[in-house]
């Protein structure tokens, strides 16, 4: 039976019995959270690299990590201990390879999506740079083109269905293995469409107070009563989906979101509800790292895919195709890399 890390969490102090260090094979011990290995790492309060580098171990849920675990703690040039650079090739090419050339993958996104996808951001945006990223190990086999169409209603609606392009990215993949939970435009995406694995996942987490009970707490009851920072015109679906809706905690709302950080530490809020990323730039920036905690039990992500029309007789080998681009760049480090430049020029920029 495996024994989960995080249940020996409130019983065990969060200094694991081996130090670990960035650029080394980590064993998870009792008492480990991502987050108190990746602060351990690094000084971070973001658990998202460590959990990015170790997808295939983890697995979909970061909460849920082993005694006995070995993760790979990336390097700070972006690479990864024990990592091999080769390039791995698809078992079946596409059907339409010929000794023409090579297969052209034409992909269509939009802008005003930042920092994921945008024409005026460096490389398109960091999905963009992921996407192109991934498909450069591909070659000579495949050959890729991004094309922004900024009527992002007509991507998944006409583009695709009418082959205009093989693919249109980022959209969120919903729970298909779940139909009860379906809405009519979920289960549209299900229907007609193909997905890749997820090239990014947006991760919400819960900031709390270091020493504070609820950095470790597992139960929405806890947070009864407490008082949540919300930046005006973030979304609160992902708190209300761990259970801290606005039936549970009263929410404040400022303009700027380091406004959150501040009004935390001096006590005036209990939880700040942010994606991880940003969580972790604004405390390091406003030198609050120390101060503040991710609680591991209280976090949601969304994936971003690939969408490919099942109408494409090609549709499967350009799926496998997209999934062996985006294994390979995580296996080389340049997805960490891509991802933590480019989310440190946007908020600094902020």
């Amino acid at each position: 039976m495996k024994i989960k890390a995080t249940v020996f969490a409130l019983l065990a102090s969060t200094a694991a019995a081996q130090a670990q260090q960035a650029c080394e094979i980590y064993t998870v011990q009792p008492g480990d959270s991502l987050s108190a290995i990746a602060r351990e790492a690094y000084g971070s309060i973001s658990f998202q690299s460590v959990w990015d580098a170790n997808r295939s171990v983890i697995g979909a849920n970061p909460n849920t990590i082993s005694v006995g675990m070995q993760l790979r703690l990336p390097c700070a040039d972006g690479s990864l201990p024990g990592a091999s650079a080769s390039v791995v090739q698809p078992a079946t090419p596409v059907t339409s390879v010929s000794s023409d050339g090579p297969v052209t993958i034409r992909l269509v996104t939009g802008s005003d999506y930042p920092p994921f996808t945008d024409e005026g951001m460096e490389g398109g945006g960091i999905y963009t740079q992921l996407v192109r990223a991934a498909m450069d190990t591909m070659e000579p086999q495949y050959e890729t083109q991004i094309i922004f169409v900024n009527d992002w209603g007509s991507h998944l609606e006409t583009l695709l269905p009418a082959m205009a392009f093989d693919g249109a990215f980022p959209w969120l993949r919903p729970n298909c293995e779940d139909p009860a939970s379906l809405t009519e435009n979920s289960q549209f995406r299900c229907d007609n469409f193909l997905h890749t694995d997820p090239f990014y996942e947006i991760v919400t987490g819960i900031v709390t107070r270091r020493d504070d009970p609820l950095a470790t707490s597992d139960d929405a009851a806890d947070f009864a009563g407490k008082v949540m920072c919300s930046p005006d015109g973030y979304s609160d679906v992902a708190p209300t989906s761990m259970g801290l809706g606005r039936d549970v905690m009263e929410y404040v709302s400022p303009v700027n979101p380091d406004d959150c950080f501040t009004a935390l530490v001096a006590g005036e809020v209990d939880g700040i509800s942010l994606v991880t990323t940003q969580s972790e730039d604004i405390a390091q920036r406003l030198g609050l790292a120390d101060q503040i905690a991710i609680n591991p039990n209280m976090t949601v992500s969304n994936v971003l895919n690939v969408f490919v029309s099942k109408n494409n007789p090609n549709g499967p080998e350009i799926v496998e195709a997209l999934n062996t681009g985006l294994a390979n760049i995580r296996e080389s480090g340049v997805w960490f890399q891509t991802v933590r430049t480019g989310f440190s020029a946007y908020y600094t920029n902020q």
